[in-house]
């Protein structure tokens, strides 16, 4: 169960570094990042500070990320650690972009994003 539920949210985030990777696209991070930050201003109801400093937090969490997969190619153990690390920090700097009230809605928005990739995961099966 642990191991799907790693797979689950790992896969689409190593494929799309996988593909950011083969081909560095600072801009289209940027955009990535800009597009994600958006999306969760509106459904939080961030301020144009917050809204700046969480596109900028998230762009360098895709960065990281980015840079995992290129330097841990051929060792999934590494890879995983090192997302895991990246994700975990990521965490801890949206936390502190977010009022306490908006940082709990952001974790369930993220439950229930996890739960949708879960059960889209299990219809194939």
């Amino acid at each position: 169960m642990k191991k799907h539920f790693i797979l689950v949210v790992l896969l689409p985030l190593a494929l799309a570094a996988a593909n950011a990777a083969a081909q560095p696209n600072p801009t289209a991070q940027a955009a990535a990042a800009a597009s994600q930050a958006q999306r969760m201003a509106q459904e939080l109801g961030l301020s144009v500070e917050q809204h700046a400093r969480l596109r900028h937090v998230l762009l360098l969490t895709r960065q990281h990320m980015d840079a995992d997969l290129a330097a841990h190619q051929g060792d999934p153990g590494a890879l995983r650690a090192a997302m895991a690390f990246d994700r975990a920090k990521s965490d801890e700097l949206i936390r502190g972009v977010l009022t306490p009230a908006q940082y709990v809605r952001y974790q369930q928005f993220k439950a229930a994003r996890i739960g949708q990739l879960h059960s889209t995961s299990q219809v194939g099966r």
